[in-house]
């Protein structure tokens, strides 16, 4: 009976609902280009300031009217140390944009997920940031509220507090983004995590372990009509 408890727990972990710490939560804000361009930010959608009266905390992510708009959340590394495992999470807040009547409805594509150095502020300038690599990148096919979404940001992290930065930045933005394209999807609650807590596809090595629990659930079946 133990046995079979141990493989048990070990399922329950791999679907997610067992979940670790956070190491720390972000600090997020939009940043949207000038009219007809998507080369450079010009102004912020949220932000602590209220601009627009949106919500602060929350990251849009891709076009109001001729716009780009990208979300920004960014990380003070001061106190952390490396990670065994580091995740980049965050969850679906809004099924569209920010602005109600203009981009509050979704956009079929990909959103790209980058590291960037940040700066522990709001700052415009972050929009076009050099990227320090793609973390990963997702379809908004199929996103449901509240969706949580996770990615593996272990190397980057730890490369950054190696080499002592006192920030790590994550952007989202739109894939082959146009400033003739339309819709939007916004982001809130990111924070880093030492596990996967995504909620929208699970990783192979889950399936790989929920499989592994099961066949050892079968082995132990057999085993015991032998006896």
């Amino acid at each position: 009976m133990k046995r079979i408890a141990a493989v048990g727990m070990a399922i329950v972990m791999a679907s997610g609902t067992v979940q670790a710490q956070t190491i720390t939560n972000g600090f997020t804000f939009t940043v949207a280009s000038g009219g007809g361009s998507c080369a450079t930010g010009t102004h912020y959608h949220s932000n602590t300031g209220g601009a627009y009266g949106n919500p602060a905390g929350k990251a849009e992510v891709g076009n109001y009217s001729s716009e780009c708009v990208r979300g920004l959340s960014e990380y003070n590394l001061a106190s952390l140390s490396t990670a065994s495992s580091a995740y980049v999470t965050f969850n679906v807040y809004k099924l569209g944009g920010l602005f109600t009547g203009v981009n509050d409805y979704p956009f079929s594509g990909m959103i790209n997920v980058l590291a960037y150095d940040g700066n522990n502020t709001e700052n415009i300038a972050d929009y076009q940031a050099a990227s320090l690599g793609t973390v990963g990148s997702f379809s908004t096919s199929g996103l449901g509220l509240g969706d949580v979404l996770s990615f593996d940001i272990t190397s980057l992290f730890n490369s950054a507090v190696t080499a002592s930065k006192s920030s790590f930045g994550i952007r989202l933005q739109r894939a082959g983004e146009s400033s003739t394209g339309s819709g939007a999807e916004t982001f809130d609650r990111f924070r880093l995590t030492s596990d996967n807590q995504s909620t929208v596809t699970p990783e192979p090595s889950t399936y790989a372990l929920m499989a592994a629990g099961l066949s050892a659930l079968v082995l132990l079946q057999r085993r015991r009509r032998l006896v």
